[in-house]
């Protein structure tokens, strides 16, 4: 589980979402080192390509991608640049994480920036 440092809440659920979002990367399409910071847990293979954040009930996951995807699953997305858009979904059970997701991520992984 995870506890907020600041406020002592618990995402026990989140907690679960991203050890199977890790273990599907790992499993699916490479090694990734996490980092974990105040405001979210960062994944990295080559590059910095994932950022999770837990939230009461589900994991928001942001990764980023060469073009916008177009998904009625997409929350939101943001250019970072001309070439490179953040990509941001809500995951709120495993079977989310699919593999029209994990390929979306396995881009990601290998995109060069």
């Amino acid at each position: 589980m995870w506890t907020c440092f600041k406020c002592g809440r618990i995402f026990k659920k989140a907690r679960e979402l991203f050890d199977h979002l890790v273990e599907q990367i790992n499993n699916n399409i490479g090694k990734c080192e996490i980092i974990s910071i105040p405001c979210c847990v960062h994944l990295f293979g080559k590059y910095d390509f994932l950022a999770a954040l837990p939230k009461k009930d589900k994991l928001e996951v942001r990764f980023a991608l060469d073009r916008k995807l177009i998904s009625p699953r997409l929350k939101t997305c943001v250019a970072m640049s001309a070439r490179v858009f953040k990509n941001c979904f809500d995951i709120s059970k495993k079977e989310e994480l699919d593999n029209e997701f994990i390929g979306w991520l396995k881009q990601s992984y290998h995109l060069k920036h």
